[in-house]
């Protein structure tokens, strides 16, 4: 088979193009990705947090206040940046952040009120929440957002159809 020196062109400038997508497209996967995991991350120190406040030295409490802090600040980044990226990822994490901080809200504040002989020492009565089902009910969200076959994006939105919570 002879080509023609402008099929040839053609076909060397279909290849260029197809492979910058392809590229284009695995950066933009690659960037999102470390985005929804540096969120996840970010959120799995709220639930950290309780630890910390039972571990607490009573001089660290203004320390510890100035974390929750900027903890709240990265938590509010994040949900900005995943807004921007799909509404039905941000109620996603938005629902994960609710959660989280709804299952530590009680243990967290109980920990500020008493000063334990042994900091760190756990007591019969402590709660401590396990983040794992939201944790992995968000993460089956961001593989959908991410996976290149439409339906997957579908079951994504049908999952977070409602409003932010």
């Amino acid at each position: 088979m002879n080509l023609t020196s402008t099929e040839v062109a053609l076909a060397s400038v279909a290849v260029a193009a197809t492979s910058g997508l392809a590229a284009y497209l695995a950066v933009k996967r690659d960037r999102r990705r470390a985005l929804y995991g540096r969120a996840v991350q970010e959120i799995l120190k709220w639930n950290e947090m309780l630890f910390r406040v039972r571990r607490r030295d009573p001089s660290e409490d203004r320390e510890l206040i100035h974390v929750f802090h900027d903890l709240q600040e990265n938590l509010s980044y994040y949900q900005a940046w995943i807004a921007s990226e799909s509404k039905y990822l941000d109620r996603s994490y938005s629902r994960l952040v609710k959660s989280l901080k709804d299952d530590c809200k009680e243990p967290i504040q109980a920990a500020w009120a008493q000063v334990r002989p042994i900091p760190g020492a756990p007591l019969e009565d402590d709660v401590n929440p396990d983040p794992q089902e939201h944790v992995a009910s968000f993460m089956k969200d961001v593989r959908s957002h991410l996976s290149p076959w439409f339906w997957r994006r579908i079951a994504l939105a049908y999952r977070n159809r409602e409003s932010r919570p």
